[in-house]
């Protein structure tokens, strides 16, 4: 299995992960030819597909969170949400229950690192961003042991740090192009605005609801509404910020693309002790798929490969199939341990052109 762009699907590929839209399957797994689908798929704003085909043989994707939850969980989420833009109260009920599944499977796959990479359409992503940022930071926090009743405050908080943003103007937030600096102090106000609003529920803890409000402080006392520094934040706060941070970049936007997962590593190991608390980066980079199961690299020697699986702990060394050498040629497919050939490398990932 692995991840491939939409515009170099071919007929002989089969698709490994079903594919919605909104709450409708519009695909399912094992579908075949589907190249027909290209033009309808880009015109949904699905970019990407996980198909199955002879080079990716063998190779797993699995992930901390299921598909299938994180579909439920993003369809109980946008309920919620859109019950609450048009009664003004939030359900709790759902909320709780989108809460439980997801924290279920998290503690049940502690041992799993995040693999997955999220498949929507452009008009979904807040729900998206939601559900990844949630993910993240309940591994994280696990990982520094804390609770079930904590999870559960920390999760809430996360689920709804973006509700805010659903209430400014649609034109500027999916705005095809750089903000201005009017347009960018407007969108800053969605933290109050969503704090405000959760500060309406009662059964919503004043700690969940700060994630609402503080996910943009930054650990100097940089960030916003509040220029706050990392010694008066809550750890949640910087956790969510870890988290928030690193989905927003990993994930298309309407005025860039994604980033690959390295860049997004590189860039809170850059920034570590100036906007990211160091000693939570470190740990929340130990359980991330740099290079994610079954995307095309370079390595050092110039060869091309698929990645096939993760070392625990190490994400910059996994295995690799090799494909093709410098020149082009494919080769005999073959497997290499990062963590054995010390001498090789990644240079290059995320590569978008079909490996052969």
């Amino acid at each position: 299995m692995r991840l491939i762009s939409v515009q170099h699907l071919e007929s002989h590929m089969k698709l490994a992960k079903p594919i919605y839209y909104r709450d409708t399957l519009i695909l399912k797994e094992g579908c075949t030819d589907l190249q027909r689908f290209t033009a309808k798929l880009l015109n949904l704003g699905i970019d990407f597909v996980y198909i199955d085909d002879k080079i990716s043989e063998g190779i797993e994707i699995t992930d901390v969170v299921s598909n299938s939850t994180r579909q439920q969980c993003k369809t109980m989420l946008e309920k919620v949400i859109r019950n609450y833009m048009s009664t003004d109260t939030l359900d709790v009920i759902t909320l709780s229950d989108s809460i439980s599944l997801l924290l279920d499977e998290i503690l049940d796959n502690q041992d799993v690192m995040i693999n997955l990479k999220e498949i929507g359409s452009t008009d979904e992503s807040t729900y998206i961003h939601s559900i990844s940022t949630t993910i993240y930071s309940l591994i994280l926090a696990t990982k520094l042991g804390y609770s079930k009743n904590m999870l559960i405050k920390l999760a809430t908080g996360t689920l709804l740090h973006d509700l805010g943003k659903l209430m400014l103007d649609s034109r500027i937030i999916f705005k095809d192009g750089k903000l201005t600096d009017e347009e960018y102090e407007y969108i800053k106000t969605h933290t109050i605005l969503g704090y405000n609003a959760l500060k309406k529920c009662d059964s919503i803890s004043e700690l969940s609801r700060s994630i609402a409000l503080s996910h943009h402080e930054r650990f100097d006392g940089s960030g916003y509404p509040y220029q706050i520094p990392s010694i008066n934040l809550h750890p949640f706060i910087r956790i969510v910020t870890i988290a928030d941070v690193y989905d927003a970049l990993t994930s298309d936007r309407c005025y860039r693309t994604h980033w690959t997962s390295k860049q997004a590593f590189d860039h809170l190991l850059q920034y570590s002790d100036i906007y990211y608390d160091t000693d939570f980066v470190r740990i929340f980079l130990q359980n991330i798929s740099i290079y994610p199961n079954g995307s095309i690299v370079r390595l050092s020697n110039g060869y091309l490969a698929i990645i096939k699986s993760q070392n625990q702990h190490m994400p910059e060394r996994p295995v690799v199939r090799v494909l093709v050498d410098p020149l082009g040629r494919a080769v005999p497919p073959y497997e290499i341990d990062l963590m054995q050939e010390l001498s090789i490398t990644i240079s290059e990932s995320d590569l978008a052109a079909p490996i052969i």
